[in-house]
């Protein structure tokens, strides 16, 4: 019996069903929400997301109506944007836990495009700024349809980190004016900082202590007391201070009461609408990188397998129904993303709940924000800033690779002193540039042979500009050099090729060491192109000149294909082709 038992346990075990990666259902890419909206356990996620919805909105409420204002529009565009953006995203997005509302990269950006096209008119900025909502979101559901996810890798994340901390160092500064009760000043980040800073004796003292109090009550709440919801504190306490003291200082629009309604703007030119199409794709661009951003810090608690290109589809859906309601553009947010997270929050059905919250306040608590003053809604603005304007991700960069942090420092540099579209076009030349250099001058070593294992190791190596050895226990091989190429060789980089292994020939001959074979070891060399595969016969061509044979090891059969499609290989001859590094020295030395 014992023995039967035991077995029946094995097999019990043996049996139990295993995770296995599966590919996703058709649903579930195009319309998620049809797979968790059938799942969902209104039982046992329905009181946690509820609770994580109301904590949330203590935070997206204040902020939205902080973005509004650094986008340029009246307040209550800020919550127009989240009740459909939130819902949107809710149906058509991977991420399970990921808050969509208006954030600061996009309000800027919205500002940026919008400042220029609506001459200073608050009512054609509020229509321009719904419109830059649904041009982004036709970017977005494009972009997703015709699956241009890659899009995303095209600027670099050092460019991108520059971009943001210059643009959040840019809104920071653009809400001291509200923090101290001046008047906006004119120019560059450099020119309104030091405008506020020479106005000094035109301060609002009322509005100083206010804002700069708001600022230091918003850091210690969140300090000391993590789960109090800092920014609607502070929101709070400033209203009800205003309400009973009623200070000489200046207070947010009064808010209109009731629901959004669905409306497509009016009144935009044709030419407008392509210029703010045009601004749409950037904003596009922006918004899609730092949500993105947001979702894979958020997958690291949720573990979703997320796909750009359904991203994409989402945030069009999402962008769209900001702007059907009036609102502004909007992405993925970190904070409000951790927000939830930390509140609890089970399933897209928090931010469901969140879009319901948003209504209620605006159909019944608006007359409440006719007491908020503009120096707490900046402050509001300048403690969800402070986080992303350290440069602490740009600094590290430095000890990474010294060309990738000063294109991200100029990308930076750019927001502060022109504006967002001439930095957001310097950081496209400079990815592009950065990647052209990076393909130019790729990573090549020279291997030795390791004596006790027979292994091939890097010696020396050598990467864009910078070269140096390995501490290894390998030694180079006499009669032969190894040299590896890590990139494809095509017509951006051929002419570094040759260059790099004639200089191995000219530096061996200098020391009398003169191989009688060059190892090319080709396994990183993934492509040629007619270029690069004449860089190759020339390079053949070349230590022939001096009785040096050559050799390739490794040659994927791609790689392969194309040097038979080229004709070189005719010329190079299958002779000289090996499947491994070690196959062609044992043939190099065996010859000498």
């Amino acid at each position: 019996m014992s023995n039967n038992a035991t077995s029946t346990t094995g097999d019990a075990k043996s049996s139990s069903p295993k995770a296995v990666p599966t590919a996703p259902s058709t649903m579930q890419v195009w319309f998620p929400a049809g797979v968790w909206l059938r799942k969902y356990d209104w039982g046992k996620n329905t009181i946690g997301d509820l609770i994580a919805a109301v904590s949330v909105a203590a935070l997206l409420i204040p902020e939205s109506l902080g973005y509004a204002s650094v986008a340029g529009v009246p307040s209550q565009v800020g919550l127009y944007a989240a009740p459909l953006a939130l819902i949107g995203y809710a149906l058509f997005g991977g991420s399970k836990l990921l808050v969509f509302g208006a954030a600061g990269s996009v309000a800027a950006v919205s500002a940026s495009v919008v400042g220029g096209l609506s001459g200073g008119d608050q009512d054609t900025a509020t229509a321009m700024t719904a419109a830059l909502a649904l041009t982004a979101g036709v970017v977005f559901l494009v972009a997703g349809l015709v699956r241009m996810g890659w899009v995303i890798n095209f600027i670099s994340k050092a460019v991108m980190a520059g971009f943001i901390t210059g643009m959040s160092i840019q809104i920071i500064v653009g809400q001291l004016p509200k923090l101290f009760g001046v008047d906006d000043g004119d120019g560059n980040s450099f020119e309104k900082l030091w405008s506020v800073v020479s106005d000094i004796g035109d301060w609002n003292w009322t509005a100083t202590v206010v804002g700069v109090g708001s600022v230091l009550l918003i850091f210690a709440i969140q300090k000391l007391i993590p789960k109090l919801p800092a920014a609607l504190t502070a929101v709070v306490v400033t209203s009800v201070y205003v309400a009973f003291a009623d200070p000489d200082m200046d207070l947010v629009a009064e808010i209109p009461e009731g629901l959004p309604s669905f409306t497509v703007p009016t009144g935009i030119s044709g030419s407008d609408w392509l210029t703010l199409l045009l601004g749409g794709a950037v904003v596009a661009l922006v918004g899609f990188s730092e949500g993105w951003g947001a979702s894979a810090v958020v997958s690291k608690t949720t573990h979703d397998d997320l796909s750009t290109n359904q991203e994409f589809r989402a945030y069009g859906f999402g962008s769209l129904g900001a702007g059907i309601l009036g609102g502004m553009p909007v992405t993925g947010s970190l904070s409000k993303s951790s927000a939830a997270i930390g509140a609890g929050a089970k399933t897209q059905m928090s931010n469901v709940f969140l879009a319901g919250i948003v209504l209620l306040t605006l159909a019944f608590l608006a007359p409440a924000f006719q007491w908020l003053p503009e120096a707490a809604l900046g402050a509001v603005v300048i403690t969800a800033m402070w986080g992303s304007a350290s440069p602490k991700k740009l600094i590290a960069l430095w000890k990474i690779d010294k060309v990738d942090f000063t294109f991200g420092a100029l990308t930076g540099v750019v927001v502060l002193g022109f504006d967002l579209l001439p930095a957001m076009i310097t950081g496209i030349v400079a990815s592009i540039v950065y990647m052209v250099y990076r393909v130019s001058f790729p990573g090549a070593a020279v291997l030795g042979r390791d004596a006790d294992t027979g292994d091939f190791e890097t010696m020396r190596w050598q990467y864009g500009h910078h070269e140096g050895a390995m501490d290894t226990d390998a030694k180079e091989i006499p009669g032969v050099i190894v040299f590896r190429y890590n990139s494809p060789l095509i017509f951006s980089n051929s002419e570094a090729f040759q260059a790099d292994a004639q200089n191995l020939l000219i530096e061996a001959a200098d020391k009398n060491d003169l191989p009688s074979t060059l190892v090319i070891d080709c396994e990183a060399i993934t492509h040629f192109d007619s270029t690069g595969a004449a860089a190759l016969t020339s390079t053949l061509r070349y230590v022939q000149r001096y009785d040096v044979e050559l050799a390739l090891a490794r040659l994927n059969l791609g790689a392969r294909k194309l040097l038979e499609l080229t004709g070189d290989l005719d010329e190079i001859g299958e002779q000289r082709i090996f499947d491994t590094v070690r196959h062609a020295v044992d043939a190099s030395t065996a010859k000498t």
